[in-house]
């Protein structure tokens, strides 16, 4: 890990194996909770099975603060090479956009052209112009209804992020940068309260970009503190305080929101920012040296089958809405007419493999088509050639 708060160096940032563990467990969190078939009221046995699937909302948030991390890293390491804006901009091209492209394609171009549009799709071929310039997060709220891609909301507001953040990172140390990673959770925190009290539509603080610019911003922060050596060496001294912190805030939070409940008024203002802040500690304990207990548990991160998971994260959160409103609910009711939660379980547990499926033949028979020109986007000197930095890029966020 790369410590010194400025240098010339257009080295990338070392690839952390533990934050594929983490990219991991924020899909698994995610699909469940965008899968729940289960349906109000519920049986009080069913609330544990019901807390915990409505609570996979804040998968999102963890990818979120997992992207600001990476992104901002990469940023601050690669600031003083000759291409840094290109270099960045391509790399996020060809990671985030041809599958993007292609599933909004296959929905809004290939299946009219074969007049085999769902029923349920029509309605949102109105709205597709959301959808293909990554604003789909301003117009949801307000009526722009998504049907089978209302998930791109969060990639908007990524694709909205990598936008201004390079040119923020280009001119801070990351000393400075900290001070302005805490005024964007700051004013995050303002516009939600401001949103709520104006009355704004609830979807409206999920989805706005600034509503979640705390999670982007903390991530970031994380990166930051890490290439600051006197904080470095604060934080190495002190890691079983750091995941104490963590934990305590994690259990405070969902005591304080109803157990992550999505729309509650407390998880709406601070605790976005508390889940936030929780979640850049845990990723900074995968990032740093541990030992003990604490080593062992980050050591599950490593596990190569959850690391796999994370390897194919994108295609799963890419894949996992369109496959389950548009075959998996058919499937579903005609096997299962009476949703219990046993069946509701298993429904999820096939979606998560079913998606993991198809998202790894995404991957390897299309998508690592385009990540290997990335190779030739690398950070560079200037008049240097890139294979002479050639490292292992941490990809961010869902990716």
């Amino acid at each position: 890990m790369r410590t010194l708060e400025d240098t010339s160096s257009t080295q990338v940032s070392p690839h952390i194996p533990a934050l594929d563990g983490v990219r991991a467990l924020a899909i698994l969190l995610v699909i469940p909770h965008n899968v729940d078939m289960l349906k109000a009221p519920f049986p009080a046995f069913e609330y544990p099975l019901v807390a915990l699937m409505h609570a996979g909302w804040i998968g999102v948030q963890l990818f979120f603060v997992l992207s600001g991390f990476l992104i901002t890293g990469n940023l601050l390491d690669t600031r003083n090479s000759a291409n840094y804006l290109s270099a960045f901009f391509g790399r996020r091209v060809l990671r985030i956009m041809p599958l993007y492209f292609v599933a909004l394609g296959v929905a809004f171009v290939i299946a009219p052209a074969l007049g085999t549009v769902p029923q349920k799709l029509h309605a949102t071929q109105s709205h597709q112009i959301w959808l293909w310039t990554f604003l789909s997060n301003w117009a949801q709220p307000f009526g722009g209804k998504v049907y089978g891609f209302g998930h791109f909301w969060s990639l908007a507001v990524e694709e909205q992020f990598y936008l201004f953040w390079p040119f923020v990172v280009l001119r801070c140390r990351p000393a400075r940068l900290l001070w302005i990673c805490a005024a964007a959770a700051g004013v995050a925190l303002v516009v939600r309260v401001l949103l709520l009290v104006t009355h704004a539509p609830q979807e409206t603080l999920y989805m706005f970009t600034v509503c979640r610019m705390d999670a982007l911003a903390l991530g970031a922060a994380a990166a930051a503190v890490i290439r600051i050596p006197a904080a470095l060496t604060r934080l190495q001294r002190t890691v079983p305080r750091v995941a104490a912190a963590a934990a305590m805030m994690l259990l405070v939070t969902a005591a304080g929101t109803r157990g992550f409940a999505m729309f509650d008024i407390s998880t709406q203002t601070v605790g976005y920012t508390l889940l936030s802040l929780a979640f850049a500690l845990i990723i900074l304990l995968a990032a740093l040296p541990t030992t003990g207990a604490l080593r062992a548990a980050m050591h599950i991160l490593e596990w190569p089958p959850l690391r796999l998971v994370g390897r194919y994260s994108y295609g799963m959160y890419v894949i996992h809405p369109p496959l389950h409103l548009f075959l998996g609910t058919v499937l579903f009711h005609y096997f299962a007419p009476h949703v219990t939660p046993a069946a509701a379980l298993l429904y999820a547990a096939a979606m998560i493999v079913a998606s993991f499926v198809l998202a790894a033949l995404s991957y390897e028979l299309f998508e690592s088509r385009f990540l290997r020109l990335k190779r030739k986007l690398m950070p560079t000197r200037s008049g240097a050639s890139s294979a002479a930095v050639l490292a292992d890029l941490g990809d961010a966020g869902l990716r």
